[in-house]
Formats: C-alpha cells, structure tokens, sequence
C-alpha cells in the first residue's frame, strides 16, 4: 500500500464553546477582494523569525536483535569449540537458542542432572551470548493416559527440536494447583507444588540458572549475569511436539509463567514459538480467548511477556505472521515484544542439500537463502518484530538421527536413493570431523561459511536501531500489488533512511527511487556483500532488480516464496519535507485549521503552528504538535495569517505558504428574531 505520512489521529482543540452564527452573503464579494487564495503548495525557505523547533527521535531499543539457534547445546562435558562460538559471534548475533529438554534433566522422579546444561550455559554466558532457553519434552515416566509407552531414541544434540510422541505427552499433574497452598496465585512465601510435575520442574530449572540463582552462587557470577528468558515448548501448534489439547497448552503456560516468576519475578516468559500450521493459524488467538475467561489473566500478562513465532521458506510470511499476533494483542489493548525466534531455509545445492534435485520442496539456492534472510528481516521488522533468530549456525544433523554422513554426489542419477540429501540449514558448513560434527562431515571446504553468512552479518551491521517507514509495490498498473518489493526503515542514529527493494516475480524490475539526500549519494549493498557509491540523476536512483528464481513451494508452484535478489539502498535524510496549511477564506469566532506533511527519509516528527494578525509578526500558537487539525479561537473584525512549520525526524524543516483568514463582524440585525404576522 502507499504510505501515509500523515496518518496522526486528529484531535480538536477548542478553547470554549461558542455560539452559532449565519454567514451573510452580502459580504462574500468585498471579502474575496481581500483574500488571496488558499495556498497548499510547501515552501522551503523558513521565515527568520520561526524557532527551530526539533522533536528528538526516540531511538528504539536496539530493534531488532538478532539471534542464531543452535550456536551452542547441551552437547555433554565439553563444550561446542571455540571455533564455534567464534563463528556465533562474528554473525552479529547476541542471542543463541536451544532447549533444555526436561526427559534428558529429570531422570526419575524428582532426580535431576543438570551436568551438561551446566557446561553449556556457563559457556554461553561466558562468550557473552543471551540464551532464549527451551523449556520441553515430558519424560516418559510423567506421560498421561495411553502415551506411556517407551520413547524412541531420544534427538541427538545438534539435531532440530523435534521430539516423539511420548515426549510430546501433556504431563502428569498439569492441573494440579501449582502451588502448594491450593492455588494458582502468586504471593510472598509461596512453594511450588511437587504434585504439578511441570510447575516442579520449570520452577526448579530457573531457581539453578537465574541472576542470583544456585549457579550464579556456585560460580560467584557478577551481578545480573544468568538466564532471563524462558520460552514455554516449542511448537505447540504441531502434533510433533505437543499432542495435546490447546486448552492443555494454555494450561502448561500458565503453570510454566506462575512457577518460572516465583523463582525469579524478573523471568521473562516466551510462549512456545509457532510453527504456523494451516490447520492451525489461530492458535495464538484461540489461546488468549481461554485466557479471556481466566479471572486472573489481566493481572499475570496473559502468562507470557513476548510472542514467539516461526517462518520458513516463505519470507512474505515473517511479516504476516508477526502482523497476525499483533492484532491478537491489539484485540486485547495488550503490548508485547514479538520474537521471529526461527527462520530460514536449508539449501539444496550445498553438500549435504540434494544437488541433484533444484525443485526439492521447501528448500533454496545458496543464493536464495541468503535473499530470505534479508527478505524475511525486512518483512518481520516491519510488521514490528523486536527479535529475528536465524536457524542455524551449522548443518549439523539436520533432520536425521545423529551419525547420518554420505559422500558428496559427484554425478545424478535420478534415483533418489542413490542420489541422496539432507538439510543443509547452516550459515557454516559442517567440520570435516566426524567426531565433531556428528553428522555430513564429508565437505570438501568443511567448517567454511555459505553466502547466507554474509547476509546475515550485512543485517547486523547496518539493519539495528530502526524504525519502519513506509512500504510500496511499484512498478505496475496497481499501486498496492506492483512486481516490486520497497521497504523502507529510518535510522535515528545515522539519520538515514534504509531501503530494502527487490523484485517480486520471475521478471527482472528497474526501480527508480527518489533521493532523500541534497547530495543525491547512497551505498548501495547487495547480500554478497558487495557495497558501492551510488548517485542519483536528476534526483533519483535507477537500480536494476534480478528476476525471482525460486519455487519450490508446494503448495503452490506459481509462487516465488523468495524474491529476486534484493538491494539495500542507504542514505542520509537532508532534505525538509514537504508541508501544507488549509482552512476557510473567511470566519468568525473560530477558525478550522488543517495541515499535513510528507517526508519519504525519516517520516513527519512534528508542526509548528504560526499565527499573524492584522499584519503583524508571525508567532507561535503550536509547537511541537504531532496532530494535524485545531479550532483557533478568532474575534471578529481581524485579518488572520497562519503558517505551519513541518519537522522531519532528522531534523529537516520546512514551512508551508501562508494562509489568510477574514474575520468580520455581523450586523445587529442578525441576532435579531424574525418575527411574522
């Protein structure tokens, strides 16, 4: 859709009633004499005597952050290399994700071994990394009804968070009360009840790793340093990873954020991220519609503090299922952060992806993955996604049991068995070590970066601290619906404008933008990394976009789930915008006022509004006013002037033509009754 640049709610602003009066026609003539006519077009020299009037940006925190699953695990006594976590970090990523699965943790009732989630959150904490820990998996011992049957062979680490049925099981105990007393309220004093297996062992779980819990004691950490954020499963909304109810779900969140907050009050809960299912897209909504009848839900947050959610392949939907969860919230008047906690796409034509097979479902080019990553950032950050995690640091295993390997194919036969693939998630390809990698350890170039890295290390760089602009599809008959993709954010920090444009079909697209800067100078950056010095003629930029290539989306085989390979178009805002003052040719006792401003850069901040009378000084009547309508409370008889001065967020201004207004005084007569006979 175009962008709206003006889109402030209006309010009035009234200073007293006044009484009704009748216009009388008699002096609509000599009073067009006076009036020059109402102008709409913006000036751009400001007046002398106008103050500088500038409304500081508020710079947002550090949106998006950015994470990568898997950096490190619970992978046994000795931690992931140094290699490994040198590599975690030069991606730009503050936060690593993986789970604590509760079966591998309590080994029979109430015998907990922590030993390797120990190692591994020492570690983590010591490089510096952020954990978004998983709390999941039921053991087999705690599994209701029919479900207690021995589990399968338990994931292996390095190998995505799916669990078997068993592990998926509801737990034993999950609506006992979840504290001691009979309740589900918190309060001082209160013990977590043993019979409510799951509140036992959240409960327990963030009492070891909090700031300040058994952990930070053992190893005298500083103050503040332990893991904050909890996230509640993973994926409930698939039967793979939760076989029960959604009504069961609701009931573990609830258990999980009242258990997590006696432990530690400053925990912040993550509901289990969404895979997004089809059958299933208003699970989110169908949980906090249980918790609208939950009397005590408003006071516990609704039993989360952020939204997770999930997007592969398609990167359009990181936008759309970050925007669905903000109206589930909005429904509510609720505000959460919203975390895009996995993304990504495993590439075919990397070992150990299917090389012989360029149509495999679900996957993309080496090129492709690294367009989804700044596809889907762009597209999840707008929509108002406060943290972007990308799945995975390395291949590892996949998902396939732990030990898989196969060489590379060196020639295609066509027979799937014989030509054989795997997922090659990773922004690094395995070690060539198999002791090391566990699985597809056979690369020539094992250990090496794929071109999704670079990517991913470009967002980190130049795509932080942002706030969305505006969005556009150009470059065909319908605004709304062009073959273009632009996508622009303001940079408080730089006060520049970051604009992400690609292609959104097969057909290679020329984009011409116009420029924001008096200089008409950008970097241009593309996700290879390759940056340049671009100059706009005639004040705009003209950049060739490549043709979409991938559809392997098979529900549909028409679509380009990833654009064409996208660019990312940077420059300074140092022109004013453009602004405009309207109201009547001619008043009594109040004056309706209205302006607006555009600016495509950094977005309106701000107007001052200005008046004269009679002649006189323009002087300020508004300053710093966000909305875009007022009543100016006149007197008849006067010869009124208006102004309006629009500020941009990078402190660009500009001011509009100004606008006269004649009062004048109605004649005795007028008040007077009329009366018949």
């Amino acid at each position: 859709m175009a962008p709206n640049f003006s889109s402030e709610p209006k309010r009035s602003l009234k200073m007293g009633e006044k009484r009704p009066f009748l216009t009388l026609l008699l002096f609509a003539s000599f009073l067009s004499l006076l009036v020059a006519g109402r102008p709409t077009t913006a000036v751009r020299a400001i007046p002398a005597d106008v103050t500088d009037y500038r409304v500081a940006a508020a710079i947002p925190s550090s949106q998006p952050a950015y994470g990568v699953n898997f950096i490190s695990w619970a992978k046994g006594l000795t931690p992931v290399s140094q290699t490994r976590y040198d590599n975690g970090k030069a991606t730009g990523a503050t936060w690593n994700r993986w789970p604590l699965y509760w079966y591998d943790i309590e080994q029979s009732d109430n015998n907990f071994n922590w030993t390797n989630q120990d190692v591994a959150i020492e570690n983590d904490l010591a490089q510096g990394f952020r954990l978004d820990a998983i709390l999941l998996g039921t053991p087999s011992f705690y599994t209701t009804g029919a479900k207690q049957t021995p589990p399968l062979p338990r994931p292996v680490p390095g190998r995505p968070l799916s669990i078997d049925a068993v592990q998926a099981a509801t737990p034993q105990g999950l609506y006992q009360p979840v504290f001691i007393d009979g309740t589900d309220i918190l309060g001082t004093g209160k013990q977590v009840n043993p019979a409510n297996r799951w509140a036992r062992f959240v409960f327990t779980a963030v009492s070891r790793y909090k700031p300040g819990g058994f952990l930070a004691q053992q190893n005298n950490w500083p103050a503040g340093q332990g893991v904050t954020h909890w996230e509640m499963w993973n994926e409930p909304d698939l039967s793979s990873f939760w076989d029960g109810t959604t009504v069961d779900y609701a009931r573990l969140l609830k258990v999980g954020y009242l258990a997590a907050k006696l432990a530690d009050p400053n925990a912040k809960i993550i509901f289990g991220g969404l895979a997004n299912e089809s059958s299933k897209l208003g699970f989110y909504n169908d949980v906090m519609t249980i918790y609208d009848a939950d009397a005590n839900a408003s006071a516990y947050s609704y039993y989360h503090d952020i939204f997770a959610t999930h997007n592969y392949l398609y990167a359009w939907r990181s936008w759309y299922h970050v925007w669905r969860a903000s109206n589930t919230l909005a429904a509510r008047n609720l505000e959460k952060p919203i975390w895009l906690n996995e993304s990504g796409v495993p590439v075919w034509d990397d070992y150990p992806g299917p090389v012989c097979e360029p149509t495999s479902p679900f996957r993309a080019s080496m090129s492709e993955q690294a367009d989804f990553i700044i596809q889907s950032a762009f597209y999840a950050t707008y929509a108002g996604a406060d943290n972007i995690f990308f799945f995975q640091l390395y291949d590892d295993c996949g998902n396939q049991p732990g030990g898989t390997n196969f060489t590379p194919v060196t020639s295609c036969t066509g027979d799937p068995l014989l030509d054989p693939g795997g997922d090659a998630f990773g922004l690094f390809r395995n070690v060539s070590n198999s002791a090391v990698s566990g699985c597809y350890w056979e690369h020539p170039n094992g250990g090496t970066p794929r071109p999704g890295f670079t990517a991913f290390q470009l967002l980190t760089t130049y795509f932080t601290d942002v706030e969305p602009l505006w969005q556009l599809r150009p470059g065909g008959s319908d605004p709304a619906n062009g073959p273009e993709e632009w996508i622009a954010f303001y940079q408080p920090e730089t006060q520049s404008r970051i604009l992400a444009l690609w292609a959104r079909f097969g057909s290679a697209q020329t984009a011409v933008v116009p420029t924001t800067n008096a200089n008409g100078t950008a970097q241009l950056i593309w996700p290879d990394g390759t940056l340049q010095t671009v100059t706009a003629v005639n004040g705009e930029f003209t950049i060739t976009l490549p043709g979409a290539t991938n559809q392997n989306a098979i529900w549909d085989p028409t679509l380009y789930p990833i654009g064409g390979r996208p660019a990312i178009l940077i420059e300074q805002d140092t022109l004013p915008p453009t602004v405009s003052i309207s109201g009547p040719v001619t008043a009594t006792t109040e004056i309706n006022l209205g302006w607006n401003g555009s600016d495509d850069g950094s977005g309106m901040a701000a107007y001052d509004v200005l008046v004269s009378v009679d002649g006189g000084m323009f002087n300020e009547w508004l300053v710093g006013e966000t909305a875009v309508s007022a009543i100016y409370p006149s007197e008849e008889g006067h010869r009124y002037q208006f102004m309006v001065v629009g500020h941009d967020k990078a402190g660009n201004q500009a001011s509009s033509s100004p606008l006269t207004v004649i009062t004048f005084e109605l004649p005795e007569m007028v008040y007077l009754p009329v009366v018949t006979r």
